[in-house]
């Protein structure tokens, strides 16, 4: 039997805080939109992740919220869903848009009828495909009718719960397990690609259910990118080699990011990953409750511009995590809302000048002084003799 961590209590109370949102307004209803790079929505009211179509949770201001899937996903998605009413709609089909010729299931109009929709929210507002957005206009019978709710119901997820942080704490400690295996098996001349698959073998053994993004390695010339996918690239001694490696567990993804230097490191390369070090370091420290985030910001960008290195830092110090490895709220300058005890985030110090980068990062959870750390394994100077 599956040892599980969130129970059906949990994603009850999930939808309980949504009608509490929804109810102030004039809404008779939020549709959760997500995809399948981008299920966090659906899976936080429902547990059903989508795979190769779309997916959305209907939230009515009162009574039972049901699960639309589109038309192939029946049997898995009944096997997953803790929302026993799951309907099927074609507009959440597939991106080939197969026909199903002899399809009966419902239109817009009639699953609206059902729930009493009149007017509603909808989350994921900016993943919306045009579409379907006109489907959903054309059955309710305006554009005034649709509203973006993504800032509706943010304050229903940006506090995590007890079992979101235990989820979030085994997520940490079994991505720390895939960066361990990096350390035991890298050398030169390996790929990029390759050392990714150490480190997903790693997780996916220890309990992951799959990695909580697509895991990269970027090295050398490739270092300087904040975001990227392993290539075949072989690495090679005194070079920055960074690594994002991150596991999922029950939806919820952790994160650590790590550079490695093999053999010999210069000396300005040394300094430039100390100063990142540092900052991150500081990002702890400084993010607490009650503390604004933008001011907390602007402190550790001000430490690095102190150290010369202002032309290097790209965003951060910090963003949410959660059902997503990067999800809302960003911490920035130009943030303005009070850190709050339960909020969680990954402290991530990206910087990069030239052709040469690096991340620091792991995640946190904000507490009345410093922040829980939920990982710093090998969160040291990584240089390693060969």
């Amino acid at each position: 039997m599956e040892e599980r961590i969130l129970t059906k209590q949990e994603f009850a109370d999930r939808i309980t805080r949504a009608q509490a949102a929804i109810a102030p307004t004039d809404l008779d209803a939020v549709l959760v939109f997500s995809t399948e790079s981008e299920p966090a929505g659906v899976r936080y009211f429902s547990d059903y992740w989508p795979s190769f179509e779309t997916a959305g949770v209907l939230i009515p201001r009162t009574g039972e919220a049901a699960l639309i899937i589109g038309p192939e996903s029946l049997t898995y998605a009944s096997s997953r869903s803790v929302l026993p009413n799951v309907i099927q709609v074609m507009d959440f089909r597939e991106s080939s848009q197969p026909d199903y010729p002899g399809s009966t299931h419902p239109d817009w109009k009639k699953i609206f009828g059902m729930f009493n929709v009149k007017k509603l929210g909808i989350t994921g507002f900016h993943m919306f495909p045009y579409t379907i957005m006109m489907n959903v206009i054309g059955a309710l019978g305006g554009i005034d009718k649709i509203v973006d709710a993504d800032a509706l119901l943010r304050p229903v997820t940006m506090k995590k719960s007890p079992l979101e942080l235990e989820c979030l704490r085994k997520a940490a400690k079994i991505s720390e397990l895939g960066f361990k295996a990096v350390l035991e098996n890298i050398k030169p001349g390996m790929t990029e690609v390759e050392l990714c698959g150490i480190a997903t073998q790693a997780m996916l053994s220890n309990g992951a259910e799959a990695t909580g993004y697509p895991v990269w390695c970027c090295s050398g010339p490739n270092s300087n990118q904040a975001i990227s996918r392993p290539t075949l690239r072989k690495v090679q001694c005194g070079e920055i080699i960074h690594f994002s490696i991150g596991a999922k567990v029950e939806g919820y993804s952790a994160s650590i990011g790590r550079p490695v230097v093999l053999g010999k490191c210069p000396a300005e390369m040394k300094e430039f990953l100390q100063v990142g070090l540092d900052a991150l370091n500081m990002t702890f420290d400084t993010v607490r409750a009650g503390v604004n985030a933008g001011e907390a910001a602007a402190k550790i960008h001000d430490f690095i511009r102190s150290k010369g290195y202002g032309d290097a830092i790209l965003y951060g110090p910090a963003h949410g995590c959660g059902q997503m490895e990067c999800e809302y709220p960003f911490l920035e300058t130009s943030s303005t809302y009070m850190l709050e005890e339960n909020m969680t985030f990954m402290a991530d110090m990206f910087l990069h000048r030239g052709d040469m980068g690096f991340r620091w990062e792991d995640g946190m959870i904000v507490r009345n002084g410093p922040a829980e750390q939920l990982s710093d394994y090998g969160r040291q100077l990584n240089i390693l003799e060969v």
